[in-house]
């Protein structure tokens, strides 16, 4: 019985994203508008939630950046 516990734990481990892999972006317009994400996997969604959210807050005809990822 411990034998398929500790395998069963084994294939989760290798299936479940490791927190290492969770990414944070900031993206931020020339109007002080700025959008965020938080421990989203992977770096692409990151990337593109910031830039939603940044979106959503700046006026038309101005541009959001990713400042910084991590």
């Amino acid at each position: 019985m411990i034998k398929y516990a500790i395998a069963a734990a084994a294939v989760l481990s290798v299936l479940a994203p490791a927190a290492a892999h969770a990414y944070s972006c900031i993206a931020k317009s020339p109007t002080g508008s700025y959008g965020y994400s938080k421990n989203m996997y992977p770096l692409a969604r990151a990337r593109l939630v910031a830039l939603n959210q940044c979106a959503i807050r700046t006026p038309r005809n101005r541009v959001c950046v990713i400042t910084n990822c991590r």
